[in-house]
């Protein structure tokens, strides 16, 4: 019997413990961090405008955030490239304070910084130059002969005659 009681008390952590119980909730390993210090420099690197849409009181703007930048505002959890946000939104670790157009105002660890559409890497592109190709192909136009066709005639060659063998 001693050694039974033993047994049960093994498994008396899974009992109270149930995995399968509708009231459990998931506890996070790693509680609440300090929110980091941002790089304004890096927010405008990483952290691109690609739109913004104003209409009467609702304003919208559409970011990019690249993958580093989330690092940096600490979203790691978003999956998403681009974002909707709008006044009063958080990203990450800094708040939008305002969207203009062409433009938004980011508050929190990120006061200051201001992303615009004309500043936007997409915008700096140097567009390509016409250039003409290096080396031209000369092409000469046709012409006519100087004269008709040669006729070629054909001549057949006699096959050689090999001498027969005596017979025997």
């Amino acid at each position: 019997m001693v050694t039974s009681a033993r047994a049960l008390s093994n498994f008396e952590n899974i009992v109270t413990k149930n995995i399968f119980s509708p009231s459990r909730h998931y506890v996070p390993y790693l509680q609440d961090k300090k929110p980091k210090n941002v790089k304004k420099e890096l927010v405008k690197r990483y952290v691109i405008l690609k739109g913004t849409l104003i209409k009467g009181e609702e304003r919208v703007a559409v970011l990019e955030v690249l993958p580093a930048g989330k690092r940096e505002l600490g979203l790691e959890d978003v999956n998403q490239k681009r974002l909707l946000v709008s006044q009063g939104d958080d990203l990450g670790n800094c708040q939008v304070l305002e969207v203009k157009a062409g433009q938004v105002v980011l508050g929190g660890q990120c006061q200051g910084v201001v992303l615009s559409l004309k500043d936007s890497p997409e915008r700096k592109k140097i567009p390509a130059l016409n250039k003409k190709p290096a080396n031209k192909v000369l092409s000469l136009a046709p012409r006519p002969a100087l004269g008709p066709p040669e006729k070629k005639t054909k001549t057949f060659k006699k096959p050689p005659k090999f001498p027969r063998p005596p017979s025997r």
